[in-house]
This record gives C-alpha cells, structure tokens and sequence, in this order.
C-alpha cells in the first residue's frame, strides 16, 4: 500500500486539521468517519464506471475519477522505446539485504500447518482488528474472507476502490499477495474488519507465522508469457517478458522504476530478483507516504507528541518523506556504501510485484520472466491482471501464459 494514493490530498489535510482538533477524545471517531467517507466516495464512483465497451484494443473503464485506459503494446520497437526512456543509473539491493527466509524455495507449493492470528488496526475503519491465517481447503486457490462473504484469488472479483488492490470487499490485500508470491504460499485469510491492517513491520508477521508452520504441498512448473508485451497507460506501463535465456529460466526479475519531485527519492529506479531470502529481508519495508513539505512537517510533529498514536497511520508504520527529507528511516534499509536508505524503494517492490500471485493462481504454477514497470499503480496492478488472467483476451492477441 502507497499512503501518497491511498488517502487523496483532500483526505490527508482534513485528517491532519482533526489530529490538531483540541477535542482530541473525539477525533479517533472523526478519523475514521473521514476514511469511511473518502472510500464510500470511490465505491459510488466505481458502481458508475461504464464496463460495457471494449473499445477495440483499448479498454476504457469509465470517464469518472477513477477512470483508466490501457493499450496493449506488441509492437518490438515501441518496447524498445519505453525500455529506452528508462534511467540508465540501475540500483540493485545492498549484498547483505539477505535474510532467513520461513521456507528457502519457490520451486514448491506450501500452505500453513496450523492457524496463526495477528491483531491490528483497520485501515480504513480505525479499529481493532484480527487476521486470521489459515491452511488452504483448496491446495490449488487461496481465499480472503469478511464475515460472511468468501472471494477466491481471482482478479475478475478485484475492485478499484480506495487505490488499494481489493479482492470483493475485502480492502488493501495486496501486502498478504506479495508474501503468498514471495513463498509460493496458498491460504485461506479471514478479516474481522473488511480492510487489512497497515502493520509497523509490513509483512513480516506473515513470514514470522509461517516459520515451522508449514506444510509442503507440491512441485510447481515454471509459467511465463509466450512473448513480450506491455500495457501501456497514459501514464506508465508494466511490461512482461519471458526469461531471456537458460540461466534466467527460474528467475523473476523485477525492474521498477518511480519519479518524484526532489532529491528524497527522484527517478530512481531499481532491479531485483524475487527469491525467498530477499525478500525474507526487506519484507519488513513501511508503507510509505510522500508529502508536501508543510504536511509531512506537520505529521511529523503531531507524531513525535505521541498524536498519531491511536490511529491507522502512524510514524511506526509509515515511511514519511518530502522532496528533500526522509523523517523516520530506519537503519537496517541503509546502505553505508552509496549512503542510500532503500526502504522506500522495498516497500515499492513489495506494492508492485503482488498482483503476480493472480497470475499464480490462475495457472497453477509460479511465474518467471522479467517484469518492467513505471508509475505502476494499484488500479494499473488490477488492470493487468484481469488482462492476464483472462486466457480468451491474451488469445486474440496470440498471447499465452503458459508453462
């Protein structure tokens, strides 16, 4: 999750003109009214969105603010040209961002040995909340519940709603998705409140509840796309690649690239390879919030009073930085070599890669290849994914995933 998209700029100043309110016994109550407001907002917006055109090659959601339109690029200059425009200084991960992974594979399917719980605070509904991790009743298809409404991990159920990646009504599930990718994990997850918590360690509960908590399921084959191709947004694109010889035929590599104002974060771009143990270390990358000087001076301050402390976002579990400054680094994401902290750009991989496990589930198998992204946003991740998972599309382009 990306506070900058989740809360509008609207949201974010009237929840810090609350935070300032002097009747502060009232304000966990307001701040919750007002995410509720800002999500309600979204979902009519989205109950509007005009889904009956396919407009040729392009595929216009709606002309409401959530619109979006893609077009799907083929073409192998034109993907020379978005590969082209890229920032030619790469960043790799630090050598020794490598941790201890719960299980050391992706080569292999598992599910959870026994239920495991976590407690938090709702995102949105600012309320306690419990998580409930369970073992696959379906070694092939993992599920995410809200009281009485059960949603397989199938992208034609996701929603663009409050620019998260929302399953049915179940809100922000993309952090559980991308440790799911990360260890080829199939479960069964129950919220009591309909939107996930933001925790202070993102997903390192997790991977903390899988370790010797899990059960090996079966050998998964290898899937790629059959060849190159892009959707490409008015701004932004993700391209996918199958791996692009023999000692790449195992490998997810993840090639992102983001563009701020100022010198915090910039144009960097970044390139990884999924594994477990890498993951295993920066799993633990904050959701971040990209602010205005003003605004995030100003949520720094009320958060060092100890302000924030009974609300969703907090200074533990979010990154606050602005054009120039990052506020609250932690040390383990600091590089002493190049003097970069690399929690931002974690957190990025971690939002950008969960979409995948749709990809996963659909084929039954674990995707490899090479993925190229810009300005990759979680209404873009939907996109995509419905897009991938729909065999019929990716035929009348002569596109497959298969392995």
């Amino acid at each position: 999750m990306i506070v900058p998209v989740i809360l509008s700029r609207r949201i974010f100043s009237e929840i810090l003109r609350v935070l300032q309110n002097k009747s502060s016994g009232k304000r966990g109550k307001k701040v919750a009214h007002v995410l509720e407001e800002d999500t309600n907002f979204r979902s009519r917006a989205r109950r509007k969105a005009d889904l009956s055109e396919r407009n040729g090659r392009r595929f216009p959601l709606s002309d409401t603010e959530l619109s979006t339109e893609f077009e799907i690029v083929r073409d192998s200059s034109r993907l020379d040209r978005l590969r082209e425009a890229r920032s030619k200084e790469i960043l790799f991960l630090p050598d020794h961002f490598i941790g201890t992974p719960p299980v050391s594979s992706r080569d292999f399917s598992y599910t959870v040995e026994r239920e495991f719980v976590l407690e938090g605070k709702a995102t949105f509904e600012n309320r306690n909340s419990r998580v409930y991790v369970r073992p696959a009743t379906d070694p092939e298809k993992s599920s995410f519940s809200w009281r009485e409404s059960r949603f397989p991990l199938d992208a034609s159920y996701c929603i663009k709603g409050n620019h998260n990646i929302q399953l049915g009504e179940v809100k922000i599930i993309e952090h559980p998705l991308a440790w799911m990718l990360a260890y080829g994990v199939y479960t069964d997850i129950e919220t009591s409140e309909s939107s996930f918590p933001t925790f202070d360690t993102c997903d390192l509960p997790y991977s903390t509840g899988l370790k010797d908590n899990f059960r090996k399921l079966e050998k998964r084959k290898a899937i790629s796309v059959s060849s190159p191709f892009a959707l490409e947004w008015e701004k932004g694109y993700c391209i996918l690649e199958p791996p692009a010889n023999s000692k790449d035929a195992d490998e997810l590599v993840l090639d992102h690239q983001v563009s701020y104002p100022g010198t915090s974060v910039g144009n960097s771009r970044i390139r990884v390879t999924l594994r477990p143990d890498t993951f295993s270390y920066f799993c633990d990358a904050r959701t971040t919030a990209f602010r205005t000087k003003p605004e995030a001076e100003k949520f720094h301050q009320i958060g060092l009073a100890g302000g924030l402390k009974d609300y969703p976002f907090t200074l533990e579990n979010v990154l606050l930085l602005d054009e120039d400054r990052i506020y609250n680094s932690r040390e383990k994401f600091q590089d002493s070599k190049t003097g970069r902290n690399f929690e931002f750009l974690c957190h990025e991989l971690i939002d950008i890669c969960a979409w995948l496990r749709f990809v996963e589930e659909k084929y039954s198998g674990r995707f490899v290849g090479r993925m190229t992204t810009y300005l990759f946003d979680h209404h873009k991740q939907i996109d995509i994914a419905q897009f991938a998972c729909d065999p019929e599309r990716l035929a009348e382009l002569d596109l497959q995933i298969f392995g």
